[in-house]
């Protein structure tokens, strides 16, 4: 036998060291939960006026008018009236990009039942340069964001897969700032119900990396489109 250690067995002496000064360090008291909300409730309490100035005080309008400034890569935005006016606002999408009618729309029936006469609606996002469609949680008016929260109806790489990414939002859930959402995903907690994952997505990502060179898309949708629903 080789007197050599494997991969393997550092491997796990150095977890067993990582758990034996984890053990090690574990706090003797109990924390007070209690007493640890109170004080964030506090924090958030306190962060009124270090908040910025919005660029409308309607929550709606100071998120669209963020991304009309260009203040959110890569991310463009519309107002529709209903959600029946969703499908004819893909197309001009699609016509815009020059793309073919066709998309992967996430599983939802008031998604799925809208008259998608024309479009393929079940692509698989896998492939190279397609759009995915998904319901938002949340808006946030502040950073120009959208909320989605992983479930059975959810798959998180809808989100991330396709090159287009085209994000619905009921006016109704768009927020005016970030800790708006930290209080929900709170009480979210409180019942225990908080999702494997709660991504708040704020334009598309790019790096500057190469010869300083902004290269949109780097990790996931290289164009994002939101789209506001007044109706729900």
């Amino acid at each position: 036998m080789s007197d050599k250690i494997s991969n393997k067995q550092i491997s796990d002496l150095s977890r067993a060291r990582i758990f034996k000064a984890i053990k090690a360090a574990a706090p003797t008291v109990t924390a007070d939960i209690s007493k640890i909300e109170a004080e964030a409730l506090e924090i958030l309490g306190m962060s009124e006026s270090a908040r910025p100035r919005l660029l409308s005080s309607d929550a709606t309008e100071a998120l669209m008018l963020r991304i009309e400034a260009g203040l959110v890569i890569g991310t463009t935005c519309e107002k529709i009236a209903t959600l029946d006016a969703l499908p004819a606002s893909v197309k001009q999408f699609f016509n815009k990009h020059s793309l073919p009618h066709a998309l992967k729309v996430q599983e939802l029936a008031h998604l799925q039942s809208l008259n998608w006469d024309g479009i393929t609606i079940d692509v698989d996002v896998k492939e190279d340069k397609t759009v995915g469609l998904c319901w938002a949680e949340y808006g946030v008016a502040e950073t120009g964001s959208f909320v989605v929260h992983s479930s059975a109806d959810m798959p998180i790489l809808l989100n991330f897969l396709p090159l287009y990414l085209v994000a619905v939002i009921a006016k109704s859930k768009v927020l005016h700032y970030m800790d708006d959402y930290a209080l929900i995903a709170n009480e979210i907690a409180k019942k225990a119900e908080t999702p494997r994952n709660m991504c708040l997505i704020s334009g598309v990502s790019g790096t500057t990396d190469i010869e300083g060179v902004l290269v949109q898309g780097a990790h996931g949708p290289e164009i994002l489109h939101i789209i506001i629903v007044e109706d729900r």
